[in-house]
């Protein structure tokens, strides 16, 4: 019997003498209810107060961070290239917006408030969630220009770089020549391509070839990110959770780490890729998932050898919550088979330019070694990076749902703490250093999210908007006042 029904059986046999017969009065059954429910709104409110406390709490944290490093540490051994204003935030200079930014950020906010009482509902179809993702991280990018807002991402300074874009306009003959001369050349590439299977070349190559100008290159890497990370993201929600908790997707495309690298960088379309294999292997209502998972993870290994992050993932998942490792085992060795397919194919041989990768990366050693104060601050600074890219808003629930999480969602909640694991894992090996961890962080931000909308789930409509504003208005900010170059 349910809390409320007692209760009325308790007032039918006040009045009536111990007798069941007797109903209580309308008024008292009205009167116990509303009890009820502003209890409930009680629990499940956001108030304005948690908020700028856990404000207070992450910039505190951060702002210590950089003085202590800044204290023990010269900068311009820690910052080699001069690439941010403030550690630990990486490849991030501090500007000043003009007059017109501001007002188009104003605008921007306008669209946002707009759109939210439009789309955050569950029933929202998925082309419309695409346009609103999409359209905001296009506009929030393009409120510095074309030329520094969309352009830059990919093309830099133009047709002389650094970038996978410059080594895709050097490519001669067709992808396949490229392809089978990869291991070769691979040291003489560029600074990001010599550590990266070729994959991301081969993409550049072709979207520079089929739009010509590098800012349609930006804006068509953002429209495969949310082309691909969307559906996946409903999916593993439906399946997690029964139903897409209300505005659930859209606030994914809030997060500032979407708005500011879901546009040019290649980690984004990665990072749906790798969501997608996720998906795949756990959603066991679907046949032969590993199958399609063995071939997304094949296909996010040709991209970055950073995908190895998903591998602890999957094999936690399936031994925590399913008991084998069946799944796993065959999922990789699909995956491993469709690679070792490239080398008659294709010459490509995707384990030896991890080697090569991995030399190049580490030319000094392990760098808890080599250089330990680095090693360490490093480590530090990606954490609260990525802490700081995920908003004090949702950190604060996401601390409130783990409970939630895991009495509600077993299945995601393994999911949950076991991707910031496999992350801790990288960052104790050496993997990311600075400018990295911001762009990286988008491998895990489903699964950070999945505690956010545990609580999120019990939050009253007035709580989800605060909490989505905030959101989308950090991110804002740090495109008014932060240049971000990759």
């Amino acid at each position: 019997m349910s809390a409320s029904s007692k209760s009325a059986n308790g007032l039918a046999r006040a009045r009536g003498g111990g007798s069941d017969s007797c109903s209580p009065t309308k008024s008292e059954v009205h009167a116990h209810a509303n009890a009820h429910d502003s209890a409930a709104v009680e629990k499940s409110f956001l108030d304005t107060r948690s908020l700028v406390i856990a404000t207070v709490l992450l910039l505190g944290g951060v702002v210590a961070l950089h003085a202590l490093c800044m204290a023990c540490y010269p900068k311009a051994k820690l910052d080699v290239y001069d690439l941010s204003d403030f550690y630990p935030l990486s490849v991030f200079k501090l500007r000043w917006p003009t007059p017109g930014e501001i007002g188009g950020a104003i605008l921007l906010a306008a669209l946002f408030e707009r759109s939210w009482s439009r789309f955050a509902r569950t029933a929202t179809q998925l082309p419309w969630l695409f346009l609103v993702g999409f359209g905001l991280t296009v506009l929030s990018n393009g409120l510095r220009g074309w030329k520094l807002g969309i352009v830059y991402p990919t093309a830099t300074l133009g047709d002389q770089g650094f970038e996978y874009y410059h080594d895709a306009l050097r490519i001669d003959g067709s992808l396949s020549f490229f392809l089978r001369r990869f291991n070769a050349i691979q040291p003489t590439l560029l600074d990001h391509a010599r550590t990266h299977p070729p994959g991301p070349v081969l993409l550049y190559w072709a979207l520079s070839r089929a739009l010509v100008s590098p800012g349609f290159v930006s804006i068509a890497i953002a429209a495969i990110f949310f082309g691909l990370a969307l559906p996946f993201l409903r999916r593993l929600l439906t399946w997690g959770f029964s139903q897409e908790p209300p505005g659930g997707l859209f606030l994914f495309c809030l997060l500032p780490a979407v708005q500011i690298y879901g546009l040019a960088v290649i980690d984004a379309p990665i990072a749906a890729l790798l969501l997608g294999t996720a998906v795949e292997f756990v959603d066991d209502r679907r046949s032969h998932g590993w199958i399609r998972a063995g071939a997304l993870l094949a296909a996010s290994l040709f991209f970055t050898f950073g995908a190895l992050w998903v591998l602890p993932v999957l094999a936690g998942f399936e031994l925590v919550r399913r008991r084998r490792l069946s799944r796993t085992m065959a999922t990789i060795a699909l995956a491993a088979f469709i690679l070792a397919t490239l080398v008659p194919l294709f010459g490509f041989n995707w384990w030896r330019a991890f080697t090569t990768a991995s030399a190049l990366e580490n030319d000094r050693g392990f760098l808890l070694f080599s250089d330990p104060a680095i090693y360490l601050w490093y480590r530090l600074g990606s954490v609260a990076e990525i802490l700081f890219y995920f908003t004090p808003g949702l950190c604060l629930l996401a601390w409130r749902g783990w409970r939630e999480l895991k009495n509600a969602a077993p299945d995601l909640y393994a999911l949950a703490w076991l991707a910031p694991a496999s992350l801790g894992l990288f960052l104790l090996s050496g993997a990311m250093r600075v400018g990295e961890a911001a762009r990286i962080a988008m491998f895990v931000l489903p699964y950070l999210l999945l505690p956010v909308l545990a609580a999120w789930k019990g939050l009253d409509s007035p709580s989800r908007r605060r909490a989505a504003r905030m959101t989308f208005a950090w991110g804002l900010l740090l495109q008014l006042f932060g240049f971000f170059q990759w």
